[in-house]
C-alpha cells in the first residue's frame, strides 16, 4: 500500500471551455465531473490523503467530493507554483507528496504506482512523469544535458527555437520530497512570459542544489491529455470508451 499525500490543483475557471457556469474540473466526462477521475485514479493507486486546491466556484467542487478530501482556497490564480504555495501549511513535514492537476483525467493507476515505486526506491527530491509527443503543443519541454540528465523544464511560451524542437514534455504529474517542497516552494518567482509562479521552476532549483530529479515515462501517450477545450473533452471521452 502507498498511503501517500496528494495535492490536486483544481482552482481554475476554464475560460477556453466557453462556459463559465462551472469550474473547469466540474465539466462532465462520461457523466462524471473531471475531478472524479484523478481522485479515483489516485485512490486506486493507493493514495489515501487528498488535498484539493479550489478557487472558482469552489462550493461546487466541495459539494461533489465532500469528505473524500480536504480543501485549501487559492483566491487568485497566479500559477501552479502559487497553488502549491497556498497549500504549504497542509503539506506533511516528511515523506513524499504527489502534485497533479484536476483537469487531467487519464493517468492510469499503474503509472502512478510506477512513479511512486521509483520515488521510494531512489528517494529523489523530485520524481516526475514525462511524455513523448510527435508534435508537442502547449506543453513544457524537458531539457537534458549531454549525459541525459534533466537540467530543467521550459514552458512553451518561454522556449527558444531549439527548445521547441524537443519532443519530451512535462504532463504535470510529480512527487516531491515533502520537506524539500515546503522549504523551496516559497522561493519561486515570476520571471517568465506569463508572470506566474511556475511549479516547474522547482526542477531547475533542485538541479542547481545538486539534488536528484528522476523521470518515469507514461504508460501511454493518451494519459498526458489535459482538458482545456470542448474538443479535448470529446477526445478524452473517446479514449476512456476505448479503454473500457
Amino acid at each position: 500500500m502507498i498511503f501517500m499525500q496528494a495535492i490536486i490543483l483544481a482552482a481554475g475557471k476554464g475560460t477556453r471551455m466557453k462556459d463559465d457556469s462551472l469550474p473547469k474540473v466540474m465539466f462532465p466526462l462520461l457523466g462524471k465531473p473531471l475531478i472524479h477521475y484523478p481522485v479515483e485514479n489516485l485512490t486506486r493507486a493507493g493514495v489515501k490523503e487528498l488535498l484539493i486546491v479550489v478557487g472558482y466556484q469552489k462550493e461546487k467542487v466541495v459539494s461533489y467530493l465532500g469528505k473524500k478530501a480536504e480543501y485549501v482556497l487559492q483566491e487568485q490564480q497566479l500559477g501552479t507554483g502559487h497553488a502549491v504555495m497556498v497549500a504549504r501549511d497542509q503539506i506533511k513535514d516528511s515523506g513524499g507528496v504527489i502534485v497533479c492537476c484536476g483537469d487531467m483525467p487519464l493517468f492510469l493507476p499503474q503509472t502512478i504506482k510506477q512513479l511512486v515505486e521509483t520515488y521510494h526506491k531512489h528517494h529523489p527530491v523530485i520524481a516526475m512523469l514525462t511524455v513523448f509527443f510527435k508534435e508537442p503543443q502547449s506543453y513544457g519541454r524537458i531539457v537534458r544535458d549531454a549525459h541525459g540528465k534533466v537540467t530543467g523544464i521550459v514552458e512553451q511560451k518561454d522556449c527558444n527555437p531549439e527548445q521547441l524542437k524537443i519532443k519530451e514534455c512535462n504532463p504535470g504529474f510529480y512527487i516531491f520530497d515533502s520537506a524539500w517542497l515546503k522549504e523551496n516552494i516559497v522561493k519561486l518567482g515570476t520571471n517568465n512570459a506569463q508572470k506566474e509562479y511556475y511549479l516547474t521552476d522547482l526542477v531547475e532549483m533542485a538541479i542547481q542544489q545538486h539534488r536528484q530529479v528522476l523521470t518515469v515515462p507514461v504508460s501511454e501517450e493518451s494519459e498526458a491529455l489535459g482538458i482545456n477545450t470542448p474538443e479535448q473533452l470529446k477526445e478524452a471521452e473517446r479514449i476512456l470508451l476505448a479503454r473500457n
